[in-house]
């Protein structure tokens, strides 16, 4: 188990520490004046330790901490959370990094305040304190609808997460407490310059992102894997590890055999002379681990969007701890995330899976109207919220760092015009000024080679669309996708016959919620496998909280 927990009660501050310091840069820094506990990478620990003249990062941290208070939280960059005790202000600072990747779980009953790092063991630690947490259905009900719950909600009624760059400030002395934003997108002033300078700042940000990871990986000595597929992301991270001296101990491709993933992937790392190793996805017998993937995720995203990351890890090479370099978000903050070319104000379109079940949430518009942008909506609410259950499985046996994801980055990015962003037209231009041997190589999500953005539009519309349709005629429907789910379970009687016992067996946890069980009825008939694992997701979760 890793992370803590913290419990407040009468103005009594209870910690527990259940992390072991291991290769990472984890510490806990006792003096008269507080206790300041960390978990986790900082990426940019070396620099600051040199900044401010310190033998190391838990010197630095004590130092800086006595000067900035908890602003020393805003000087880290990496996959970080832990807590800080003030002994003289009598006030507990709560914090996670940029992204939510390291999460962090509270609620407050009468006059205690409960706190962590772990959801399931928070749920089990308010039922022997006697609180029995029951089931948020409305929360339920946007896992339906999403894929994933928004904000800060999870299944659990009056239990939150904390959001994305954020602390909680927790006064001791009345146990009132307040969520602060240290590092946010939402009010970030547009870009200035023109299109060519800001090519050349991204490349300048993104070069000293990606020689920053690979330097702390050095630093702790971890194996190195990078994942390459048949995107831009992956191969923009690893190609500007390459031309900057940077070679990972191993490139990694996992997807189903002979698609493009594969293809491309394959081809990348033979030109590059590349330690490769493929995982194939063939099969699907990784569906099956239902109540893994729900405890990972802790219910708050779909279990299906990242189960085919754990049947990777189960597969991976050599030993952890790893030091997972990605390209995650990327494709999302250089345009994904834009849907018109003008800035406008967020939706539930791009978001909803379910609209049937828009009716039964809460008035989103309470949610939405606080952003300016559908970016920064959709940074939190897709990126940090629903794409970083893959970092979450990963966690388990090491770090996923991706140079998309720095504050620096993800900063410059949102304040790029949208006009330059729309379509990934931006992010072509980069890449073929900055990287073009990354053009020469297919880009599996339009099947042309990205030398200009005209071709992401007739690949999505017209190439990618033909070859789909060919190869059905061709009786090839597994050449259609990197995991194709509902392939593997229609052609497994085996995993069928586990999601049916696993719906019938469990069921009857939602007895209570007889609208909801219906629901999940109605969603497990349907003949795809994605309705069928939502009805199951929701099974999943009662029975992991309230077994």
């Amino acid at each position: 188990m890793k992370g803590f927990s913290i419990h407040i009660k009468n103005r009594v501050f209870s910690p527990e520490i259940f992390f072991d310091k291991q290769n990472d840069d984890s510490f806990v820094a006792v003096s008269p004046e507080f206790l300041f506990v960390l978990e986790g990478v900082i990426l940019n620990n070396m620099s600051l330790v040199r900044e401010y003249a310190a033998k190391n990062l838990q010197e630095l941290c004590s130092n800086l901490y006595s000067k900035l208070g908890a602003a020393i939280i805003n000087r880290f960059d990496g996959e970080f959370r832990g807590f800080i005790f003030d002994k003289i202000k009598n006030k507990v600072f709560v914090f996670i990094n940029q992204t939510a990747t390291q999460r962090v779980f509270y609620t407050k009953i009468n006059s205690e305040i409960f706190i962590d790092s772990d959801l399931v063991r928070l749920n089990l630690t308010l039922t022997n304190k006697g609180y029995r947490c029951q089931p948020d259905i409305t929360n339920i009900y946007q896992l339906l609808c999403f894929g994933n719950m928004l904000e800060d909600a999870t299944p659990l009624e009056g239990v939150f997460k904390l959001p994305d760059g954020c602390f909680l400030e927790i006064d001791l002395t009345n146990s009132q407490f307040s969520i602060q934003e240290y590092f946010s997108t939402k009010n970030i002033e547009p870009f200035v310059g023109n299109k060519a300078q800001a090519i050349n700042h991204l490349d300048e940000i993104f070069g000293d992102a990606v020689a920053t990871e690979y330097q702390k990986n050095g630093e702790l000595g971890d194996q190195s894997i990078s994942f390459l597929s048949g995107g831009l992301d992956s191969r923009m991270a690893l190609f500007y590890a390459v031309e900057r001296g940077h070679t990972p101990d191993l490139a990694l491709c996992f997807s189903q055999s002979n698609y493009w993933d594969a293809k491309i992937s394959r081809k990348i790392a033979k030109d590059f002379n590349l330690n490769y190793s493929f995982i194939p996805l063939d099969g699907g017998s990784f569906l099956a681990k239902i109540d893994h993937l729900t405890r990972i995720s802790g219910g708050t995203v779909h279990f299906t969007g990242a189960i085919h990351v754990q049947h990777a890890l189960e597969h991976m090479p050599g030993n952890p701890p790893y030091i997972f370099h990605s390209g995650q978000i990327g494709d999302g903050v250089l345009g994904g995330f834009n849907t018109a070319k003008t800035y406008r104000k967020p939706s539930l379109e791009k978001i909803t899976v379910n609209p049937e079940f828009l009716h039964k949430i809460n008035d989103p518009s309470q949610i939405i109207n606080n952003y300016p942008t559908e970016e920064s909506f959709y940074l939190r609410n897709i990126a940090f919220n629903r794409t970083v259950l893959g970092a979450l499985v990963l966690g388990q046996d090491g770090y996923q760092l991706s140079p998309f994801m720095t504050k620096d980055f993800m900063a410059f990015a949102v304040s790029l015009r949208p006009e330059y962003k729309y379509n990934q037209s931006f992010y072509i231009d980069w890449l073929n000024e900055k990287c073009p041997q990354a053009a020469k190589y297919t880009w599996e999500r339009t099947l042309l080679r990205p030398t200009a953005p005209w071709k992401t539009m007739v690949g999505d519309k017209i190439v990618k669309p033909l070859h789909k349709y060919g190869n059905l005629l061709l009786n090839k429907p597994l050449a259609n996708s990197m995991y194709p789910y509902e392939i593997y379970f229609k052609d497994s009687p085996h995993l069928q016959q586990i999601y049916k016992n696993y719906f019938d067996e469990n069921l009857y946890r939602l007895d209570a919620w007889p609208e909801l069980k219906q629901d999940a009825e109605m969603l497990f008939t349907k003949n795809s496998f994605y309705h069928k694992s939502l009805a199951i997701n929701i099974l999943a979760i009662l029975k992991l909280y309230f077994p």
